[in-house]
């Protein structure tokens, strides 16, 4: 658990961040929100609190929606693309005319890609680009493949040269579409898919390594388009 906590007029802001590792696809991250008055009791009373997040190279601010449960404000949040995210919190009360900053986290949260095992001995991590997927919309799915084990300078060593990869998107309920990946880089394999219909989607990535046969799976939302 990560907790954070500031002091804004009259209130004290404390807002706690778990997991503390947050991989994208796979880590429901609950923002939990808790503020008190000078007397250290519970305020309750905002017409609107949120947790917003933004991408340390994005100017866009984006708000996750808060409930109040008990004394304090708790979110949940899946994260769809990797990086270093600015974390706010955000309210405004009987009186405010608009939302008030109240809080900001002193340190960026990291967001690292989705992972799966390949055997004991290989990794794959996964993410598409876009993050946000919208139907309708070309996305390209990258998948890195490495050593499990990181090595004497802490990295873990590509795997380069695959040849046979593939990846296979299936629409939940729907017919499955499957991809040869070229390698974009050393140790890194993608493919473009058209995300033709919104819905929760399956991503399973194949590969061939020394004669064995790996495979890692992965799950992705593409959303109505606006």
């Amino acid at each position: 658990m990560d907790e954070h906590a500031d002091a804004t007029g009259d209130l004290e802001v404390q807002l706690a961040v778990t997991p503390d590792h947050v991989h994208i696809l796979q880590s429901e991250v609950t923002f939990t929100v808790t503020v008190t008055d000078h007397h250290g009791e519970a305020v309750t009373d905002f017409e609107s609190l949120v947790v917003e997040r933004k991408a340390h190279d994005s100017d866009t601010w984006r708000a996750v929606e808060m409930t109040l449960q008990g004394d304090s404000y708790v979110g949940i949040y899946v994260f769809s693309s990797s990086g270093e995210y600015e974390i706010r919190v955000a309210g405004m009360r009987h009186d405010d005319p608009e939302l008030v900053v109240m809080h900001t986290m002193a340190e960026h949260m990291e967001v690292v890609r989705a992972h799966g095992e390949l055997g004991v001995a290989y990794r794959a991590e996964f993410e598409s680009f876009p993050g946000h997927i919208h139907e309708g919309e070309t996305v390209t799915l990258r998948v890195w493949v490495m050593e499990a084990e990181r090595n004497a300078e802490g990295v873990r060593p590509p795997i380069t040269g695959l040849t046979g990869t593939e990846i296979h998107v299936q629409l939940e309920g729907g017919a499955e579409e499957s991809h040869a990946l070229t390698e974009s880089e050393p140790g890194v394999y993608e493919a473009d898919h058209d995300f033709l219909e919104a819905g929760h989607y399956h991503i399973a990535f194949h590969a061939e390594i020394d004669g064995q046969s790996y495979e890692a799976e992965f799950e992705v939302e593409a959303v109505p388009a606006h």
